[in-house]
Parts: structure tokens; sequence; C-alpha cells
């Protein structure tokens, strides 16, 4: 079984150390992994956003927190608080959730689903599931004692999420992002751990290599998707499309930075 020592003890081959590290968790014993135990979950996760992976591919059923006056949630808006204009219902962020994907609908089996945001939006409509486009928007608003709360925001009823989830267990990554995992993290304890110019160099071109190839092999494993459109469709407001004949409005990667001001 591999565990997060066993990716930071991965990095520092990587790196050419000649130790290895018992801990991350906090105190971790030595200076060298409490390197390791501050870069470990930042950098992970900035992987994980870095490409639409499929080992972290969640769907997650969403949480109404706000509904419009008017909806079926909240008809004479005195049953929910509202959410931001123009928006029909602010959803709570999934926990575990480090980027949301896309939102598909998933009415419950009764029925019920009442709100056509785009036209002819009924259960009945031809390709209602695949060819309709769902907007929605990562923000910051208010619970009902007043403190900041990240939702999603959506005129969506029912929503599920499509996200990438925080996976600590490697033994659930696939190869290619173990691969990167591990390289990803040996590029950023380089310097504080060797000193290095030369081999953090090398780290950031291998790591750079293996991202690349993770997002294509990534890619090919499922329906054929866009994961990364050019500005000139994102600003039209289409984020891509599903493969199957119709656009979503879904978040493509992001781009991953390393020491030095490296773009991948």
């Amino acid at each position: 079984m591999t565990s997060p020592v066993d990716v930071a003890n991965m990095a520092l081959d990587n790196i050419g150390a000649r130790f290895t590290v018992t801990s991350l968790t906090p105190p971790a014993p030595g200076p060298n992994a409490e390197v390791l135990a501050r870069q470990y979950q930042p950098r992970i996760d900035a992987l994980f956003r870095a490409a639409h992976w499929n080992c972290a591919r969640v769907q997650a059923p969403l949480t109404v927190l706000k509904a419009a006056q008017g909806t079926p949630e909240n008809p004479d808006g005195t049953t929910l608080p509202k959410p931001p204009v123009p928006w029909l219902y602010a959803y709570a962020y999934p926990a575990d959730c480090l980027k949301v994907r896309f939102l598909l609908p998933n009415p419950p089996a009764d029925g019920g689903f009442a709100i056509p945001v785009f036209g002819g939006g009924t259960l009945a409509s031809p390709g209602f599931f695949s060819n309709v486009g769902w907007k929605f928007a990562v923000a910051l608003d208010t619970d009902t004692g007043g403190n900041r709360v990240k939702v999603i925001l959506s005129d969506l009823q029912y929503a599920d999420a499509v996200i990438t989830a925080r996976i600590t267990d490697p033994d659930l990554w696939d190869p290619h992002f173990l691969t990167a995992a591990a390289a990803t993290l040996g590029a950023f304890v380089c310097i504080p751990i060797n000193g290095s110019d030369e081999r953090l160099k090398m780290q950031i071109e291998i790591a750079s290599g293996i991202i690349t190839q993770a997002r294509v092999s990534d890619g090919n494993e499922g329906v054929t998707s866009i994961d990364h459109v050019p500005d000139w469709m994102a600003v039209r407001g289409v984020v891509g499309f599903d493969g199957i004949g119709g656009p979503f409005f879904y978040c493509g990667w992001d781009p991953m930075g390393f020491p030095g001001g490296v773009l991948i």
C-alpha cells in the first residue's frame, strides 16, 4: 500500500536525497520532514486542479442553501434565504471539492423538475441531459449566522456537481498522477533540501513532461472532451463540449506553477 510518506520519499529519490522520512504528521521529525509536511498537501491539491484526472472525478449531490422567490423551494420568499441576484439557487460547496467541473440535473425519482432554465427544459426534452449548458459560478456568500461560506450559484434545480475531489489515499491515484505527484513535490522541496538550482531545473522539466503526458492520457481514457479551451471560445461562455453533441458550461484545468515562475 502506498501512503503519503511513500510519495514524499519518492520525491526525495527524485531530487537525489540520501535520506528518507518516516512521518509527515506535525511535529514532523526533523527539518527536512517539516519541509515536506508543509509542501505536501498544497502541492498535491494544486496538481489535482491541473487536469481533469479521472481518479479524482466524483459526482456529488448538492444541498440547497438559498433559493429565489418563486422557486418551488421558496414560493413566497419566506421559506429560504434568497441567493445573490440573478441566480435562482445557492448550493453548499462540497467539503472535499477542489474544483467544480460542471453541473448535472439529478431530479428526484417522483419528478418535480419545475424550472426550465433554458428553453424546453423538461425531463422529456430530447437531449436534456447532454445538450443543455448549465451555467454556474463559485462564490462566497453568507450563511444564516452571517458567516462567510463557499457556495455554488446556479439556475439549475436538483443539481449534482461533477467535481475534482481531494483524494488523500494514494492507492486510489492512477500511476500517472502518482508519478506526477512525486515529481511535483520534488520540485518544490528541491531548493530547501539540497539547494541545487540545476537539480531544480531538471526536476521541473521532468514534472512538466509527466503532467503533460498525464493530461493527454487521462483525457483519452473517457469520452473525448475539450478540457482546456481557447480564449476566443471561453469569452463566449462555452467552456467545454460533452463529446455527445452539445456544449456545457464547465471549468477547464488550472495551469501548474513551479518555483522560478515556470508555468505548465
